[in-house]
Order: structure tokens, then C-alpha cells, then sequence
């Protein structure tokens, strides 16, 4: 079956937390490996990126579940297509906290991208994920 790429950004709610994250995670790992889903968080302390990675059914029912979260507002998905192969598939769900304000240039860098490849089957090198898994790799390396 064809895989997606799902990418949304979302505001965290004031009363989210550091510990909201960690319940999203550890719920993230226990789920995502009974739907064949991967994929990267990203949060700065306001701003959530996701991206998930699976078939097309089960991405549709995640994101219902994301879409009524109450941690989070003013959800926008930034796209969603085709990809020929995981850029996460060692993860059912990584993560990274970013610096304070470095999502909102991402989350607006990520729509003009999708915008400009509306429809079109990315390579493993060109997926998003792919973009950044190399990123999130590079930061653990850091570490």
C-alpha cells in the first residue's frame, strides 16, 4: 500500500507543558507501532511541527484523534502526499525540542515547499521527512 507524509504544525495551549509532551510521546510509542506509523515532533514551547509517515487509513484516523487534542489550537495541516519511502522508519515517534520561535520560520518554510510540490511522489531524499531526519540526526549528534 502507498505511504504518505502528514505534516501539521499547531500552537500549544498555555496550560501545555513539558510533561504534556512526554505523555504525547510515550502514548506516540505504545500506538504508533500497532498502525505502522513514524515519524518526528517537534516542539519549541509554543509551536508543535509533526510529521507522521504510514498508510492512508491510519493517518486518517491519527489525525482525527490530533485534530480534537486539547493541548493544542489552531491546527494547520502543511501537507500531506505521497513519499516513496519513511524517512523515520527506526521511530514511531522521535523527537527534538527546538529553540523558542525556530518553528514558525520551519512551519512557514514547510507550506511554500508542499505548495510547490502539490501532488507529486518525493524521492527518500526530497521527502520532508527525509529534510528533517537529517536535521533531527545531526541534533542528536550534537548532544
Amino acid at each position: 500500500m502507498a505511504l504518505q507524509e502528514l505534516i501539521y504544525t499547531s500552537l500549544a495551549n498555555p496550560a501545555s507543558s513539558h510533561a504534556a509532551v512526554q505523555d504525547i510521546l510515550k502514548s506516540s510509542q505504545r500506538n504508533n507501532v500497532a498502525h505502522e506509523i513514524t515519524g518526528l515532533l517537534l516542539f519549541d514551547g509554543d509551536r508543535y511541527i509533526q510529521i507522521l509517515e504510514g498508510v492512508p487509513q491510519n493517518l486518517d484516523l491519527l489525525f482525527s484523534k490530533i485534530s480534537s487534542d486539547s493541548r493544542h489550537h489552531s491546527l494547520e495541516l502543511l501537507h500531506r502526499g505521497p513519499v516513496a519511502s519513511r524517512a523515520f522508519s527506526d521511530w514511531r515517534m522521535a523527537y527534538e525540542e527546538m529553540p523558542k520561535g525556530l518553528l514558525d520560520d520551519l512551519a512557514e518554510n514547510m507550506a511554500v515547499y508542499a505548495m510547490e510540490n502539490e501532488g507529486e511522489i518525493l524521492d527518500p531524499e526530497d521527502s520532508f521527512g527525509a529534510r528533517l531526519n537529517g536535521m533531527f540526526m545531526d541534533a542528536i549528534a550534537a548532544e
